[in-house]
C-alpha cells in the first residue's frame, strides 16, 4: 500500500490529490495502458481503496521488492502530514531515500522541502526501541535534517533532540499527546510544527500572564493574633504551562520581585515583603510579614492561607531571560516539546 505512484513521465501521482472521479479515470486508464509503477521498485500497479475508503496504490505482483506493505494509519498519516506542509507552503513528498554523508541510507515517510530547509516526518507503528529511534534521528541530523516523529507507543525519550509525540487513534481520527497533557487533532500538531510553534522549554522573548495570589492568615505571634493578608504565590500561565513561585522564590530574582509586585493593590490589611530573618531555617530571605507586628509570616503560613487565596491582580509578562532562568530553574529537569500559541510567541 503507498500513496504514490509514478506515471510514464516519472512524475508522482499522490491517491489523495485525486477527486473521486478522476481516481476511476485513473483506474480505466491504467487497466489499458498499465503504465504506472510503485516508487519502491518500479513494479506495476493496482488501484485500490481500504476497508475506510482510503485510496491507495499496490503492487500488481510483488514479486523481488522488499517494501513492507503499509498500514492504514501510514497512509492516512502521510496524506495529512503532505497536505498540511503544502498548507505552509513547503514542497511535500512521500517515501524519499537518502543518504547521510557515511553513506548511511534513510528513507523518509513524508520529506517537506522549502527553500534551503527540510523537514523529515516519520510514523512509526511498529515497536521500536528508543535506542533505534535515537540512531536513526541522528541519521536524519548527520543528513542536515530536521525529524519528528510520530510515534503509536510511548516510553520515547523526552529530549531536545527528538521532537516526537504519541498518536493515537479514535473514531478514524488521529490525536497526537505532547507534553503538558496537551492532546489535539494531528493536523493541529503539525500545522504547529510548519508553523514554528512547537518549541522546547521555554521559548524566549514570549508572552506570559502572571497571576499574583493573596490570602489570610492569622499571626502566629500569641500576643498579636492579626488577622493579615499575605501574598500565598504567583502564577506565571505561558502556553500550556503553568510555575507558580513562593515568595521567597521570586525573591531570589530582585528584577522580577520588583515587576511583579508593583503591580500587587495598595490594601491595608496587607503585611509588607521584605527580606527578614528566619531562626527556624538560619537565613535571611524575602518574606510576608504580620500587617501589625511585621513578625515574618515563613513559607510555611504561605502554604497555609492558600486554602483561601484569590487572585487580586493579573498581568502580562514578557518572558525576558530572567524569566526564562527562573522558570526553567522552577521545572528543574521537566523540559518538554510543547505546542505554543502566536501570541505565546509575539508572532
Amino acid at each position: 500500500m503507498s500513496v504514490r505512484c509514478v506515471d510514464e513521465t516519472g512524475v508522482d501521482l499522490y491517491a489523495f490529490d485525486l477527486s473521486p472521479e478522476a481516481w476511476q479515470a485513473l483506474i480505466e486508464q491504467n487497466r489499458k495502458c498499465r503504465s504506472l509503477r510503485m516508487p519502491c521498485c518500479s513494479a506495476e500497479v493496482n488501484l485500490r481503496r481500504s476497508h475506510r475508503g482510503t485510496p491507495h496504490f499496490v503492487h500488481k505482483v510483488v514479486g523481488d521488492c522488499t517494501t513492507a506493505p503499509e498500514t492504514e494509519a501510514h497512509l492516512r498519516l502521510k496524506r495529512i502530514a503532505v497536505e498540511v506542509a503544502r498548507q505552509h507552503g513547503w514542497d511535500a513528498k512521500t517515501e524519499v531515500a537518502g543518504a547521510s554523508p557515511a553513506g548511511e541510507t534513510w528513507i523518509a515517510d513524508v520529506l517537506a522541502r522549502k527553500n534551503n530547509a527540510r523537514v523529515a516526518i516519520e510514523i512509526q507503528w511498529s515497536s521500536q526501541t528508543s535506542g533505534e529511534t535515537m540512531r536513526r534521528q541522528e541519521r536524519y541530523r548527520q543528513s542536515g535534517i530536521r525529524c519528528l516523529w510520530l510515534l503509536k507507543q510511548p516510553g520515547f525519550p523526552m529530549t531536545e533532540a527528538l521532537p516526537a509525540a504519541q498518536i493515537v487513534e479514535d473514531d478514524g481520527t488521529y490525536f497526537a499527546r505532547v507534553a503538558c497533557s496537551q492532546e489535539m487533532p494531528v493536523e493541529v500538531l503539525l500545522d504547529a510544527i510548519f508553523g514554528r510553534r512547537f518549541r522546547f522549554g521555554i521559548p524566549s522573548q514570549g508572552r506570559a500572564v502572571a497571576h499574583i495570589r493573596v490570602g489570610e492568615i492569622e499571626c502566629w505571634k500569641r500576643q498579636c493574633r492579626v488577622k493579615t493578608k499575605i501574598v500565598t504565590g504567583v502564577d506565571v500561565v505561558f502556553g500550556p504551562h503553568t510555575n507558580s513561585f513562593s515568595v521567597p522564590q521570586l525573591g531570589e530574582y530582585p528584577a522580577l520581585f520588583d515587576e511583579v509586585f508593583s503591580r500587587l493593590p495598595q490594601d491595608s490589611k496587607m503585611g509588607r515583603l521584605k527580606k527578614r530573618f528566619s531562626k527556624t531555617q538560619e537565613r535571611q530571605y524575602m518574606s510576608n510579614g504580620c500587617r501589625r507586628c511585621d513578625s515574618i509570616i515563613g513559607e510555611y503560613f504561605e502554604i497555609e492561607a492558600r486554602h483561601s487565596d484569590e487572585i487580586v491582580s493579573s498581568f502580562p509578562i514578557q518572558i525576558t531571560p530572567d524569566w526564562k532562568q527562573a522558570i526553567e530553574e522552577e521545572m528543574g529537569d521537566q523540559s518538554e516539546w510543547a505546542i505554543y500559541s502566536p501570541s505565546d510567541l509575539g508572532m
